[in-house]
């Protein structure tokens, strides 16, 4: 009736907003909604219910903005502090981190929300790294669950990374447990996956507005000892306009087909894992060497095609940022100091560990070295090596001082399916999906942790057990086995029968990983090459689909190359096109640093043979893995 309207309107409705236009905006908007609902009746009447504050905040201290600017704001936000709220709409804002050193907006702190947060998302979260649990989003949905009353909804259309990521474990524990039924309905659009998985994903409810997957969020308590959760999945290939119209048809949660979910012992609502999995061994539990890869976190000024531009770029930025030192020097209070530091990223490109050393005014020297890095799949690079301009070296330093060879996985938590590839040479973070290295050689004796047995058992050595696993980890039929948990954690390592072939298999394959730039053409390619020049600027397919020609450059086109090639896929696309994507002539827009991958090599024709050695690579694996037996477990 009108006359709840209006005492919702009048007593019972609230809103925040921090920035001032906003504010203005949405008052109106509220006002004017009213308006058309009472006609005129009572004539245009002002909304009191809105607060300008930092929703956050507000509850973080007694303190408000200055009444001398803004009247009753002060009294409205007590007031609002003051009652129980049932209900609470939204749609949060996503953030987690600062996306660069250069950039002055510093993230804001929450004591008491974030404290909040530590004792129950965090504390139950079996995640290393729970800095996404501070992600704005997650910080709304916390604050929200305390500010309801012993009965209430909660309604958020929101990032929904938090339904399958495993950081965001422990936070589905506490939602399970703080809520008697949980309606979370998943409207995909995660522009953040490839291939496939991306074409599936497909449109975005927000548009180019986001470029995370969204969902709506009703959270309800009734005070009953009921715990449920419903799902559902909106569906593969929908366009943004084909999902707003499904939404638009359904109209409320009544009239969607719900799945049942029941949480699994890791917490898991969708894509839960096997029971059986935890009983193998972790790799993790098994090498002693091990390490994720290194991240520089400037990787336009430490990472080139060239040898002598990437020495150059370097010393240029450590020089430049010596020079802050002394001309900043007189200047005794670091926030002060930090804040006049010349912030253009074609000057220097801070991080953390770069201010730090800064606000100890400690200089650095130009005495770091080149050497070659694999920076992405059968990509390699020229790293300039210094720690002191390397966010995180992850101990490669000592890793690789002497021949050395490392298994690198996928990192846990990653969307792409699975991968795994060896490097005899420092992989960067992202050579495997955010990944993990797993080392032959180490400092300490033996190779591998007392708990692992599979030498023993097997009568492997410590190398035969290195193929081994580097075999077992290219199982389609272990992929497909252990699909959801290989998204989600490490992976674990089985005793299987027929144990000489996974080691010979294995050993196959990483001779062929390592040696990708020195395998023969493969049978029936051809190569049209209407003159000698083997300069390139962007390889390309002639057009979307077009598989089997690669236009090279004007001048030399290879064809006949076979589509299975591109089933061999690693970190998330086909080996071919890592090598169509990297080895083109590129410029950071931030730095203005180009790389130029003609510079790699005194031999003209390298990134020809490379891209037809590639090929034969991808074609090649295919060809091993379907040569590995079947994936029997040993009892």
């Amino acid at each position: 009736s009108l006359a709840d309207i209006t005492r919702k309107f009048m007593k019972e409705l609230h809103a925040n907003e921090i920035i001032l236009l906003s504010y203005y905006i949405s008052a109106i908007n509220i006002e004017a909604t009213f308006d058309e609902i009472n006609g005129d009746a009572e004539g245009y009447v002002p909304f009191e219910g809105i607060v300008l504050t930092d929703t956050f905040e507000s509850t973080e201290t007694e303190d408000t903005l200055d009444d001398d600017y803004f009247g009753t704001n002060d009294k409205r936000l007590k007031r609002q502090q003051e009652i129980p709220i049932t209900a609470i709409i939204g749609n949060p804002p996503y953030s987690s981190g600062q996306n660069s050193g250069n950039d002055d907006a510093k993230n804001l702190k929450y004591k008491k929300l974030d404290l909040a947060i530590e004792h129950s998302y965090a504390k139950y979260s079996t995640a290393v790294n729970k800095t996404s649990l501070y992600d704005s989003y997650i910080r709304a949905i916390r604050w929200s669950s305390d500010r309801l009353s012993h009965k209430g909804i909660i309604g958020f259309v929101s990032n929904g990374q938090y339904i399958d990521s495993r950081s965001a474990d422990g936070l589905r524990k506490s939602l399970y447990v703080e809520f008697n039924y949980l309606y979370i309905y998943n409207l995909r659009g995660d522009a953040r996956t490839q291939g496939e998985q991306r074409r599936k994903e497909s449109g975005n409810v927000f548009g180019g507005g986001s470029r995370t997957p969204i969902s709506i969020s009703i959270l309800v308590k009734d005070g009953s000892d009921n715990h449920e959760v419903y799902y559902h999945d909106i569906g593969d290939y929908l366009t943004r306009d084909d999902k707003l119209s499904i939404l638009r048809d359904k109209e409320s949660i009544l009239n969607i087909d719900w799945q049942t979910i029941l949480p699994d012992n890791n917490n898991d609502w969708i894509n839960q894992r096997d029971k059986n999995y935890n009983k193998y061994l972790s790799i993790d539990d098994i090498f002693i060497s091990r390490a994720a890869g290194l991240k520089t976190n400037r990787d336009s000024w430490t990472y080139n095609f060239s040898c002598e531009g990437v020495k150059k770029n370097s010393e240029e930025m450590i020089s430049r940022y010596n020079s802050e030192i002394d001309r900043l020097s007189m200047i005794n209070d670091i926030q002060t100091r930090q804040k006049s530091a010349n912030k253009d990223e074609k000057f220097i490109k801070w991080t953390r560990a770069l201010y730090q050393r800064f606000d100890r005014s400690e200089k650095i020297d130009l005495n770091g070295y080149v050497v070659s890095s694999m920076y992405r799949p059968f990509t390699k690079k020229w790293l300039y090596f210094k720690k002191e301009i390397i966010e995180s070296s992850g101990n490669m330093e000592n890793i690789f001082n002497d021949s050395n060879k490392g298994i690198i996985v996928q990192g846990s938590g990653e969307k792409a399916d699975f991968s795994v590839l060896i490097t005899e040479n420092i992989p960067n973070f992202h050579y495997v999906s955010t990944g993990k290295g797993f080392y032959l050689y180490n400092n300490e004796s033996g190779l591998f942790n007392d708990r692992w047995n599979i030498n023993r058992e097997y009568e492997l050595t410590e190398e035969e057990t290195f193929y081994y696993i580097y075999g077992i980890l290219h199982s389609v039929q272990y992929r497909q086995k252990y699909f959801n948990d290989l998204q989600k954690a490490l992976p674990r390592i089985p005793l299987l029968k027929n144990k000489e072939k996974y080691v010979e298999i294995g050993r196959e394959l990483a001779d062929l990983h390592l040696n990708y730039e020195n395998q023969p053409i493969w049978e029936d390619i051809e190569v049209e090459i209407l003159k000698p020049d083997y300069r390139v600027k962007k390889m390309k397919h002639p057009k979307k689909g077009v598989l089997d020609t690669i236009i090279y450059n004007d001048s030399i086109t290879i064809k006949n190359i076979p589509e299975k090639a591109y089933d061999y896929v690693v970190n998330g696309r086909p080996a071919i096109e890592w090598i169509i994507d990297q080895y083109q002539v590129k410029t950071d827009k931030k730095s203005e640093i180009t790389d130029d991958p003609n510079n790699f090599s005194d031999d003209p024709k390298y990134i020809l043979n490379l891209l037809l050695s590639v090929i034969t690579v991808s074609m090649r694996t295919l060809e091993l893995i379907n040569e590995l037996p079947e994936f029997e477990i040993q009892e």
